[in-house]
């Protein structure tokens, strides 16, 4: 079984019969998905900024820089600023989603129950009630977990306490985007729920390999291996330290991965983890195996 843990559902950029297509294209027997992250679809960053980011973030001592940097991003409305606009395809801007749409996936999941699970997307900073909208929507056949992103909704990673107590109570997976400074406060979270089951998107971003030894030795954390903000390389380098037991096949779909025709590339990151130097054991783990062994079915 291939499962693609880290999904968002945004049919502006592939529609769900397309998505289901690509899927059996390439042997991928469910995708967990969540909503969307924008409210204006987010063109590709250059190449050039996806290197850069990746260096800097990659450095304990080049962070502070990327920190102060993302501070730059976006104005008040959550709208990328003018100045940036020109390291994305077209020189496009973007608008954040502030209100996750939990109901859009709810729609797939009950179009196509085979096919799709779902991450319950939270917001604390905004959402009146999440704790309800978790209540709400986590006994939805299909439903499997939380999402949460302190960076994209600016909010600090303590915010989360009810959500992770709950989470914890309930044998719920976390699925967490980190911020910079209180935003990613990954040792809070581990040391103040130790039986939370934890995964961390795109690596660890944007902390990398400071995460990575954490990762290796607490039993209940995890590291997805999705999102062009990574390279072939990078993930390599990635499941050699924190171990192929702790990561999870992801692709962050629709964003990133373009073929020369615009369509989404599903096949890059299964790529990367198919040509792994591992055992084939390690190498199904890592695509379908670790997520069931997570989810305790």
């Amino acid at each position: 079984m291939i499962i693609d843990c880290h999904a968002h559902l945004d049919e502006r950029a592939l529609a769900l019969k397309t998505l289901v297509r690509k899927m059996d294209e390439e042997g991928i027997t469910r995708v967990v998905l969540m909503a969307r992250i924008t409210e204006t679809l987010e063109p590709e960053k250059s190449a050039m900024l996806l290197a850069v980011q990746r260096t800097v973030m990659n450095s304990t001592a080049l962070r502070p820089i990327a920190a102060l940097t993302s501070t730059s991003f976006y104005d008040e409305r959550g709208e990328l600023r003018r100045a940036w606009r020109p390291f994305t395809r077209g020189g496009k801007g973007y608008v954040k989603a502030q209100d996750p749409d939990n109901e859009s996936v709810a729609r797939a999941l009950s179009l196509y129950p085979d096919r799709f699970w779902g991450w319950v997307f939270l917001e604390p900073k905004r959402m009146a009630s999440p704790l309800e909208q978790l209540e709400r929507w986590r006994t939805l056949p299909g439903m499997v977990g939380v999402k949460v992103h302190p960076y994209w909704h600016q909010y600090p990673v303590t915010d989360l306490r009810p959500i992770a107590q709950r989470a914890q109570e309930l044998g719920l997976p976390l699925l967490i985007h980190l911020g910079f400074g209180a935003q990613g406060a990954y040792r809070w979270l581990i040391e103040s729920f130790p039986r939370l089951r934890i995964v961390f998107a795109h690596a660890g971003i944007p902390y990398f390999k400071a995460l990575w030894p954490l990762i290796r030795v607490h039993a209940h954390a995890f590291i997805d291996v999705s999102s062009p903000h990574l390279s072939e390389a990078f993930v390599r380098r990635a499941v050699s330290v924190v171990g192929p037991e702790k990561c999870l096949y992801g692709t962050d779909s629709p964003y990133g991965f373009t073929l020369p025709d615009g369509s989404y590339d599903y096949a890059r990151v299964k790529g990367w983890v198919e040509r792994l130097p591992v055992s084939t054991a390690a190498r199904e783990g890592i695509l379908g195996a670790n997520f069931l062994r997570l989810l305790d079915v």
